[in-house]
């Protein structure tokens, strides 16, 4: 049942997520209602407020989460929990390949008057994938070493406001449109979930190459 619960809501979130493509790919004026209400939202814009959006959205570059991945995945390696180690790695690096793809073929442009340097293609965005799937990834290893709920709660509310950040300073910095950060969160969401379903097969898949190694 809870595989089929994740197959199910991943291809949801993968759903929405296509509406939203096609929508900015034909420049939907809902499309554009969304983004200016998402803009508006973050105002006004101010000096120190700047700055402290500008050290909070380091905490969501895709270079220093992607280093940081490959930390608990060396961690995990010399702990001998190789299928783990392996398993973070695929939903990150190959995970954000999918990223690089979407913004490849829409070519959707950044907005204008940029407060933070951005380079690339503004869709979807790269630090809302880049920080979901870490936040997952840390969840998951912890979650389960906790016994009390509270506990458990707690750090889910600090993962969420995580992201939530994260999106909030790329919409402020004018680095990502409102429709960028949310098929971030989206394409994120159903590749986990997804790849969740599968991954026991896709566990065998990934150990099999070590095992025969050792062997």
């Amino acid at each position: 049942m809870k595989k089929k619960s994740q197959l199910a809501t991943g291809i949801i979130c993968w759903l929405l997520f296509g509406i939203l493509l096609i929508n900015v790919s034909h420049n939907s004026p809902w499309i554009t209602r969304l983004d200016q209400l998402g803009y508006q939202l973050t105002q006004p814009t101010f000096s120190l407020k700047t700055q402290v959006m500008i050290i909070l959205t380091h905490f969501g570059d895709p270079i220093i989460i992607q280093a940081l991945t490959i930390l608990i995945a060396l961690y995990l390696w010399w702990q001998s929990k190789f299928n783990l180690s392996l398993w973070y790695v695929l939903l990150q690096f190959v995970g954000y390949s999918l990223v690089i793809l979407v913004k490849y073929n829409v070519l959707r442009i950044r907005p204008s008057n940029k407060l933070f340097p951005a380079n690339g293609y503004s869709f979807p965005s790269g630090h809302t994938f880049a920080t979901v799937i870490f936040v997952l990834t840390i969840l998951s290893l912890i979650l389960p070493y906790l016994h009390h709920q509270s506990w458990k709660i707690a750090w889910q509310v600090i993962g969420a406001l995580w992201i939530i950040i994260i999106m909030i300073t790329r919409v402020y910095l004018r680095d990502h449109f409102t429709s960028d950060v949310i098929s971030g969160l989206l394409l994120a969401s159903g590749w986990w979930l997804i790849t969740a379903a599968f991954r026991h097969q896709l566990s065998q898949w990934l150990i099999k190459p070590i095992t025969k190694i050792r062997i």
